[in-house]
């Protein structure tokens, strides 16, 4: 139908443009804004600014679910949900429950893990093939810059107490609404009628927008799962075992 064509690319195209866009754009002018000739923001202002620029994208997105329903997803859809379930983040409550969490979370952890193996061995044999005449160097085995951002700083810092905000509480709600709760489902009403096209390019898109090499194969793996965790459980199930993957990760 043109209605439920219109929603999805609605979903789609106001959830890129919520994390691609409006995100880094407030992070940027705030920054630019506490910036002189004599005066570098730090970087624990920088990632306060983020934590904002987090924040009003977050709401950019739960207005547009206000204003236009069909943009965010928060109930579950799968085959078992209830039917009729209304679209709404209470209908997603039942989804925290902590036996299915916990479930979740360790799944994600094993994807993580085995992901980080198998880039580990690739890098390996790229590394080798281009020793032996391979036209194309292997890209640089370094961790994500906010992974290194942890390790060189003190745990009783303020720059390390906004750290973990952004990354535990910020970035898996505005991650997680504008991926499982706008680009995915936007995806899989455009590409009926199988839902594995649209699962396998949010976690494409997820991993890239994270500009890791040694990242990227977790983070497809993680990606692609959240969609199936959306799909059965709804969107705060996500944003939950998101947020206490990324915390496990910076503890």
């Amino acid at each position: 139908a043109p209605s439920a064509t219109i929603d999805a690319l609605l979903g789609l195209g106001l959830g890129l443009v919520a994390f691609g866009f409006v995100y880094p754009f407030v992070q940027s002018v705030l920054v630019q804004q506490l910036t002189s000739e004599h005066l570098f923001p730090s970087v624990s202002t920088h990632l306060q600014m983020g934590l904002i620029g987090q924040m009003v994208a977050t709401a950019l997105m739960v207005a547009l679910w206000i204003a236009l329903r069909p943009a965010v997803v928060w109930n579950a859809t799968a085959p078992a949900s209830p039917a009729g379930a209304v679209n709404h983040p209470a209908s997603a409550l039942p989804g925290l429950h902590p036996r299915l969490l916990g479930t979740a979370f360790v799944c994600v952890i094993g994807l993580g893990l085995g992901g980080a193996v198998v880039w580990k061995a690739l890098h390996t044999i790229w590394e080798f093939a281009a020793a032996h005449g391979f036209p194309f160097a292997a890209p640089a085995d370094e961790p994500q810059d906010v992974v290194q951002l942890v390790l060189d700083v003190p745990m009783q810092s303020r720059t390390f107490i906004m750290l973990a905000l952004t990354v535990s509480v910020g970035a898996p709600i505005m991650e997680e609404l504008a991926f499982r709760g706008m680009i995915y489902p936007g995806l899989k009403r455009l590409l009926p009628p199988s839902r594995w096209p649209a699962v396998i390019l949010t976690g494409l898109l997820f991993a890239t927008v994270h500009l890791s090499w040694s990242a990227a194969l977790p983070l497809l793996g993680f990606g692609c799962f959240l969609c199936l965790v959306r799909d059965r459980f709804g969107l705060l199930a996500c944003m939950a075992v998101h947020a206490a993957f990324n915390f496990t990760n910076l503890v």
